[in-house]
């Protein structure tokens, strides 16, 4: 019986470092895991800056050539209404000067 109880024992204590090794592989997996889901989590978090980033600026693009564009429509308006302007005072003058030849 001495023998059978030794034996159980080291049947017992094999299974027990065999679980023991198996558990500690699943931790060294799980640990490897964390790692790569940390290093993962990193990477969105800069692409997603960078993205805001991108996007800010391209925000800050549009307002400006909006802005550059209104300013360009304005000098246009002012320029046609000049135009205008210089066509009506030609048109007066040339109206003057028939008048005078008459």
């Amino acid at each position: 019986d001495l023998y059978a109880l030794l034996e159980d024992a080291q049947d017992s204590r094999a299974r027990i470092l065999q679980r023991v090794t198996m558990d500690s592989q699943r931790v060294d997996l799980l640990m490897e895991d964390r790692i790569a889901h940390q290093e993962t989590i990193l990477i969105v978090e800069e692409e997603a800056y960078v993205a805001r980033k991108a996007w800010a600026h391209s925000i800050g693009l549009s307002q400006a050539v909006y802005s550059k564009l209104q300013t360009h429509r304005e000098q246009v308006y002012t320029h046609e209404f000049q135009l205008h302007a210089h066509q009506t005072q030609l048109q007066l003058q040339g109206t003057l000067i028939q008048t005078q030849h008459q």
